[in-house]
């Protein structure tokens, strides 16, 4: 299978590509280091395109959960219209699924008889 990871170099982003590989799928990695820029739309859309993943991974985006309280405009934009931009150009480009990841901040806090 071609895959393709946004954010990987990031935090989780080498480890998903270890694993990947090591199960036999060809691997497109992109990050903010080699030029991916999430908020642009029609380079995302170009990228997805040229590349023909059937799967893209997307882990970029703004991870600092404290940053996000004094910068909560820029981690709007990485996050949620960065995703967005993402899911568009995979739709566009024909990519099969989409799997995006996160962290369990989304939930807030969540006491111990709440966890499954």
């Amino acid at each position: 299978m071609r895959a393709l990871v946004t954010g990987a170099q990031g935090f989780v982003g080498p480890f998903l590509v270890q694993h990947l590989r090591s199960h036999g799928d060809e691997v497109i990695e992109t990050d903010r280091t080699m030029g991916l820029d999430i908020g642009d739309p029609v380079g995302l859309a170009e990228l997805f395109g040229a590349t023909r993943a059937e799967v893209i991974y997307h882990l970029a985006g703004d991870a600092d959960v404290g940053g996000s309280w004094t910068h909560p405009l820029e981690t709007f934009r990485a996050n949620a219209e960065g995703t967005l931009n993402v899911l568009q150009a995979a739709r566009e480009a024909g990519a099969q699924r989409v799997v995006s990841i996160s962290s369990a901040d989304v939930y807030g806090k969540v006491s111990e008889d709440e966890l499954p």
